[in-house]
Protein backbone atom coordinates (compact mmCIF):
# COMPACT_ATOMS: atom_id res chain seq x y z
CA UNK A 1 0.00 0.00 0.00
CA UNK A 2 1.25 3.29 -0.86
CA UNK A 3 0.76 6.08 1.38
CA UNK A 4 2.63 9.73 0.73
CA UNK A 5 5.52 9.09 0.52
CA UNK A 6 6.14 5.57 1.92
CA UNK A 7 5.49 2.56 0.53
CA UNK A 8 3.95 -0.30 3.20
CA UNK A 9 4.41 -3.94 2.75
CA UNK A 10 4.21 -6.50 5.63
CA UNK A 11 7.82 -7.57 6.40
CA UNK A 12 9.29 -10.62 8.29
CA UNK A 13 10.65 -10.21 11.51
CA UNK A 14 14.10 -11.04 9.99
CA UNK A 15 13.43 -8.36 7.22
CA UNK A 16 13.09 -5.79 9.68
CA UNK A 17 15.99 -6.81 11.86
CA UNK A 18 18.03 -6.85 8.18
CA UNK A 19 17.25 -3.23 7.61
CA UNK A 20 17.78 -2.45 11.19
CA UNK A 21 21.24 -3.81 10.70
CA UNK A 22 21.95 -1.73 7.66
CA UNK A 23 20.44 1.88 9.22
CA UNK A 24 23.19 0.45 12.13
CA UNK A 25 25.89 0.32 9.68
CA UNK A 26 24.95 3.48 8.12
CA UNK A 27 24.88 5.06 11.14
CA UNK A 28 27.81 3.92 12.37
CA UNK A 29 29.87 4.95 8.95
CA UNK A 30 28.61 8.50 9.19
CA UNK A 31 29.52 8.78 12.87
CA UNK A 32 33.14 7.38 12.44
CA UNK A 33 33.44 9.64 9.21
CA UNK A 34 32.36 12.62 11.59
CA UNK A 35 34.98 11.43 14.63
CA UNK A 36 37.86 11.36 11.44
CA UNK A 37 36.98 14.66 10.15
CA UNK A 38 38.05 16.03 13.58
CA UNK A 39 40.96 13.59 14.08
CA UNK A 40 39.36 11.81 16.51
CA UNK A 41 38.27 8.21 17.39
CA UNK A 42 34.84 7.32 17.63
CA UNK A 43 34.85 6.71 21.68
CA UNK A 44 36.74 9.96 21.97
CA UNK A 45 33.92 11.97 19.80
CA UNK A 46 31.77 10.22 22.50
CA UNK A 47 33.51 11.28 25.21
CA UNK A 48 33.45 15.28 24.04
CA UNK A 49 29.92 14.90 23.43
CA UNK A 50 29.09 13.67 26.31
CA UNK A 51 30.99 16.68 28.26
CA UNK A 52 28.83 18.82 26.23
CA UNK A 53 25.97 17.42 27.51
CA UNK A 54 26.72 16.98 31.05
CA UNK A 55 29.08 20.12 31.54
CA UNK A 56 32.00 19.19 33.18
CA UNK A 57 32.41 15.72 35.12
CA UNK A 58 34.22 13.47 37.39
CA UNK A 59 35.86 10.48 35.30
CA UNK A 60 33.73 7.75 37.58
CA UNK A 61 30.52 9.66 36.16
CA UNK A 62 31.96 9.51 32.60
CA UNK A 63 32.70 5.93 32.70
CA UNK A 64 28.79 5.47 33.71
CA UNK A 65 27.34 7.44 30.88
CA UNK A 66 29.51 6.03 28.14
CA UNK A 67 29.25 2.43 29.76
CA UNK A 68 32.49 1.53 30.22
CA UNK A 69 35.41 1.35 32.94
CA UNK A 70 37.29 3.77 34.65
CA UNK A 71 40.53 2.85 33.09
CA UNK A 72 38.95 3.39 30.09
CA UNK A 73 37.76 6.75 30.86
CA UNK A 74 41.00 7.68 32.06
CA UNK A 75 42.80 6.45 28.70
CA UNK A 76 40.53 8.49 26.44
CA UNK A 77 40.69 11.52 28.86
CA UNK A 78 44.51 11.34 28.88
CA UNK A 79 44.58 11.09 24.88
CA UNK A 80 42.01 14.02 24.69
CA UNK A 81 44.03 15.68 27.47
CA UNK A 82 46.80 15.31 25.34
CA UNK A 83 45.70 16.74 21.83
CA UNK A 84 44.22 19.46 23.99
CA UNK A 85 40.34 18.24 23.52
CA UNK A 86 39.83 18.60 27.21
CA UNK A 87 41.05 20.03 30.47
CA UNK A 88 41.50 18.39 33.89
CA UNK A 89 41.28 20.57 37.03
CA UNK A 90 40.61 20.15 40.98
CA UNK A 91 37.05 20.79 42.16
CA UNK A 92 37.53 24.18 44.37
CA UNK A 93 36.00 22.55 47.74
CA UNK A 94 37.80 18.93 47.88
CA UNK A 95 40.95 18.98 46.07
CA UNK A 96 40.62 15.02 45.83
CA UNK A 97 38.08 15.29 43.18
CA UNK A 98 39.27 16.59 39.40
CA UNK A 99 37.06 17.22 36.98
CA UNK A 100 37.11 17.05 33.56
CA UNK A 101 36.10 19.86 30.85
CA UNK A 102 36.27 20.64 27.28
CA UNK A 103 38.20 23.12 25.97
CA UNK A 104 36.98 25.84 23.82
CA UNK A 105 37.90 23.68 20.84
CA UNK A 106 36.10 21.35 21.30
CA UNK A 107 33.17 22.98 22.54
CA UNK A 108 32.97 23.95 18.91
CA UNK A 109 33.27 20.50 17.52
CA UNK A 110 30.52 19.36 19.95
CA UNK A 111 28.25 22.27 18.72
CA UNK A 112 29.16 21.41 15.13
CA UNK A 113 28.48 17.89 15.37
CA UNK A 114 25.16 18.57 17.01
CA UNK A 115 24.40 21.00 14.27
CA UNK A 116 25.07 18.38 11.64
CA UNK A 117 23.19 15.40 13.86
CA UNK A 118 19.97 17.80 14.08
CA UNK A 119 20.63 18.46 10.25
CA UNK A 120 20.93 14.60 9.42
CA UNK A 121 17.83 14.22 11.35
CA UNK A 122 15.80 17.07 9.77
CA UNK A 123 17.14 15.12 6.36
CA UNK A 124 16.72 11.63 7.36
CA UNK A 125 13.43 11.80 8.98
CA UNK A 126 11.77 14.60 6.09
CA UNK A 127 8.26 13.23 4.96
CA UNK A 128 7.64 10.57 7.83
CA UNK A 129 4.49 10.91 9.90
CA UNK A 130 4.97 12.07 13.34
CA UNK A 131 3.27 9.51 14.79
CA UNK A 132 5.16 6.78 12.57
CA UNK A 133 8.31 8.69 13.72
CA UNK A 134 7.61 8.63 17.62
CA UNK A 135 6.55 5.19 17.35
CA UNK A 136 10.01 3.90 15.52
CA UNK A 137 11.15 6.42 18.33
CA UNK A 138 9.54 3.78 20.89
CA UNK A 139 10.06 0.79 19.81
CA UNK A 140 13.83 1.93 19.16
CA UNK A 141 14.38 2.64 22.98
CA UNK A 142 12.70 -0.66 23.59
CA UNK A 143 15.10 -2.98 21.81
CA UNK A 144 18.21 -0.92 22.58
CA UNK A 145 17.37 -1.30 26.12
CA UNK A 146 16.54 -5.00 25.56
CA UNK A 147 19.87 -5.95 23.69
CA UNK A 148 22.34 -4.11 25.87
CA UNK A 149 20.58 -2.83 29.00
CA UNK A 150 21.61 0.80 27.96
CA UNK A 151 19.31 3.18 27.83
CA UNK A 152 19.86 6.65 25.35
CA UNK A 153 17.29 8.85 27.95
CA UNK A 154 20.09 7.29 30.42
CA UNK A 155 21.62 11.03 30.20
CA UNK A 156 18.57 13.69 30.84
CA UNK A 157 17.45 11.17 33.86
CA UNK A 158 20.67 11.72 35.27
Amino acid sequence: MNTGNHIRMALSGSEILDRALMLSEAMAGSIARAAANYGLTVPRLELLFVLGLQGECKQVELAGFLDCSPRQVTALVDGLVASGHVERHMQPDDRRVRLVRLTPESRRIVDEVVQARVALADWLFDGIDDDELQTFGAVSELLVARMSGRSLTRLAEQ
